[in-house]
């Protein structure tokens, strides 16, 4: 007979598990909360999905126990990936930075392909199923909408608290204690990072390719360089996601947390000093406005001449001196600004923390407390960088786990 597995979650490590199951012969039924699945994936990206990158490489990743995600990466990397990907007609295109994406540029063809790959060899979908009840027995007993369901394993692919508006829930957290399990605190993580500093707010929309050092108590911790997005409410970007994981920890220990933003990284402050006494001396008579128009974003103007203590006065090219240059290039290569939250879970793409892996076979993603009950995805304790990172650990989790299945 066909064992059979309930998979609790609909989302991307459940349907690409359900499929790995499947064509191994066993029973699969996926118990979605949401009326319809992928609901999160189709969002990935801006639509886009970031679905996996080139390179794997384990820095990327991060979790209380780092070594755990060393075997499913390995195991299951970008070619295998792709060469799974082939199987099922879904195209996959990259860019000079790695980043892999469904050909079509839509998420949604992810969910479609995966979900009706799932269709075709089987799996049965309860969609619209709040899981009521666990119980382990001989058979594990799944409770929903009154009706009782008895299965030989479950794997709980409900992925973490964040985006909630997308049908995230902490449900798999729940399941996960109730069988004696350690949950390691959830933090936002990928997430824009709010500022009290109210002169930023006019720079709403600007976005930079910058180089953003994170300060922890005054001390310099890590620096991302790419794109930055001011906005009403403090900074965004790629850097910023990068940089949040970090940032929330270190609020939460009520440690004091500044970002230092270099809009030119690429050029050293005397060689900015000098490209500046240049355009000075070509621009000679010219308001003040001139001197750093097309070379920074319109807004910027202002905000970099109050932030360089120009004096108001001065208001032609010519009526700045070589004191003034120096305190333009300083400011053009160090805004200091204060961070003090995030846009929190609401608006968090993963989160750091999660199931306790301490407590999870790696090889297998079997509970180490509970035999017959698995875990996958963003429910544990492994979140990573912006790239497509935790979609990879969707499919690495879950290709170890269906693989390995007995």
């Amino acid at each position: 007979m066909k064992k059979s597995i309930a998979i609790i979650g609909g989302g991307a490590s459940a349907l690409f598990a359900s499929i790995i199951l499947s064509k191994r012969n066993f029973d699969v039924v996926i118990f979605e909360k949401n009326a319809k699945v992928g609901k999160k994936l189709a969002a990935t990206g801006n639509g886009k999905c970031n679905i996996t990158n080139q390179d794997l490489s384990l820095n990327h990743y991060f979790s209380a126990n780092p070594s755990f995600v060393k075997y499913p990466i390995e195991t299951f990397g970008f070619k295998e990936f792709s060469k799974f990907c082939e199987t099922i007609g879904l195209s996959l295109i990259s860019n000079e930075n790695g980043k892999t994406y469904p050909a079509s540029l839509q998420a949604s063809s992810v969910v479609d392909v995966l979900y009706n790959e799932a269709l075709f060899l089987g799996v049965t979908f309860h969609l619209n199923s709040f899981i009521d009840e666990l119980k382990f027995q001989e058979k594990i007993e799944i409770t929903t909408d009154n009706k009782i369901f008895k299965f030989d394993k479950v794997i709980v692919a409900t992925g973490s608290i964040a985006m909630e508006k997308l049908g995230s829930s902490g449900s798999g957290y729940e399941i996960a204690k109730k069988a004696g399990h350690t949950i390691i605190e959830p933090i936002a993580s990928l997430v824009q990072l709010t500022s009290p500093n109210e002169d930023i707010y006019q720079l709403n929309g600007v976005k930079t390719d910058s180089s953003v050092t994170l300060f922890i108590n005054n001390k310099s911790t890590k620096t991302i360089t790419g794109d930055l997005l001011f906005t009403n409410y403090g900074v965004s970007g790629n850097t910023i996601l990068d940089l949040s994981r970090d940032a929330n920890m270190a609020l939460e220990n009520s440690f004091g947390v500044d970002i230092l933003v270099d809009l030119f990284p690429k050029l050293d402050k005397n060689k900015l000093v000098s490209i500046l006494d240049n355009k000075a001396k070509a621009l000679k008579g010219k308001g003040v406005e001139f001197l750093l128009l097309s070379f920074v974003n319109t807004k910027l103007i202002p905000f970099i001449f109050k932030k360089a203590k120009i004096a108001q006065h001065k208001l032609k090219i010519n009526d700045l001196d070589k004191k003034d240059l120096l305190n333009i290039a300083y400011t053009l290569k160090s805004i200091k600004i204060n961070i003090n939250g995030s846009k929190g879970f609401q608006y968090g793409e993963v989160v750091a923390g999660g199931v306790c892996v301490d407590e999870i076979f790696n090889k297998t993603m079997e509970s180490k407390k509970q035999k017959g009950l698995y875990f996958c995805g963003e429910v544990l304790d492994v979140d990573g960088a912006c790239g497509g990172y935790n979609l990879h650990w969707a499919w690495a989790s879950a290709f170890v786990l269906a693989s390995n299945m007995q």
